[in-house]
């Protein structure tokens, strides 16, 4: 049976009363050909010319389509290259971040909560230190890798969305751990400049309580971030994306503000030495790293 006798053939002199064909008959006499088979010699295919008189012309019509009509308008008036690198990595790192926080959560709640409480109010960190060294605990350790990881798929996502799929030539995995690295390298060079720096300007103690203030609030970030992320992720949603870029914003900018009155606090500490501690360990980094962001 070749293609014709498949479609839809028209017929206006049939009347169809219950509409299923639409005046559409499959396989009328007419696509059968009158040929010489044993099989088919006890029927006779003329007998249907009389219920359905073949028709002057035949027409094929073009049916309308099952999918009803969309109001989506393109994001792009050009061509898109087809990213066929595989994400599933991401997910990995989430269940492995999920995993972490359910095991902070299991064993370590109590602290986790003193954690926010100094983040929340700044006399609490006296407590968060009466009850031991936050920088030696293993809270510490799953808390600082939730923080490097989900920033660091943060950071590409913002890229994806905001500037297009990482560098041309990288890989998503190359392009997250280049990232995770950096963001590793970064908070390790600015705890040795702050441990240094204590130590030329004699003030120890107020470069150790600025140093747990950042742990604090990375920690914080790790886990309030995670959720914005995976959601970010997923739905690949710019506003997700927005959404973390305020949060993160606003940390900071409270973190900057109790860092500077913890040095308000040291009446040994001079006023200009603390605002360039502040300016070139916290606005000086994120003004480089805007630049960086604004060239690609």
């Amino acid at each position: 049976m070749n293609d014709s006798t498949i479609r839809y053939q028209y017929n206006p002199a049939l009347v169809d009363s219950t509409g299923f064909f639409d005046y559409c008959i499959p396989l009328s006499n007419e696509s059968l050909p009158r040929v010489a088979d044993s099989v088919r010699k006890y029927y006779d295919f003329s007998i249907f010319d009389y219920i359905t008189p073949p028709p002057l012309q035949k027409q094929y019509l073009r049916t309308t389509s099952l999918f009803s009509p969309h109001y989506l308008t393109p994001r792009h008036t050009e061509n898109m290259a087809i990213n066929r690198q595989s994400t599933d990595w991401i997910t990995i790192v989430f269940v492995i971040c999920l995993f972490i926080l359910a095991w902070v959560q299991t064993l370590y709640s109590k602290r986790l909560r003193q954690i926010f409480r100094a983040a929340a109010q700044p006399h609490f960190v006296n407590q968060l230190e009466r009850e031991g060294n936050l920088f030696r605990e293993r809270i510490s350790l799953g808390l600082g890798f939730v923080y490097y990881a989900v920033s660091s798929i943060f950071i590409y996502q913002f890229f994806k969305v905001f500037v297009g799929y990482g560098v041309p030539g990288v890989s998503n995995v190359i392009f997250a751990a280049i990232i995770f690295t950096s963001l590793f390298l970064y908070e390790t060079v600015r705890m040795l400049l702050v441990y240094t720096l204590g130590i030329i300007f004699r003030t120890k103690e107020f470069a150790r309580l600025y140093q747990l203030n950042i742990l604090i609030f990375n920690q914080i970030i790790g886990v309030i971030l995670f959720p914005v992320s995976l959601m970010a992720i997923y739905w690949n949603s710019m506003a997700f994306v927005l959404a973390g870029v305020i949060i993160i914003s606003l940390i900071l900018f409270y973190r900057f503000f109790r860092g500077f009155l913890t040095g308000l606090a040291n009446k040994d500490y001079n006023l200009l030495y603390l605002f360039l501690y502040l300016c070139t360990l916290e606005i000086l980094p994120l003004l480089l790293i805007f630049k960086v962001i604004s060239r690609i």
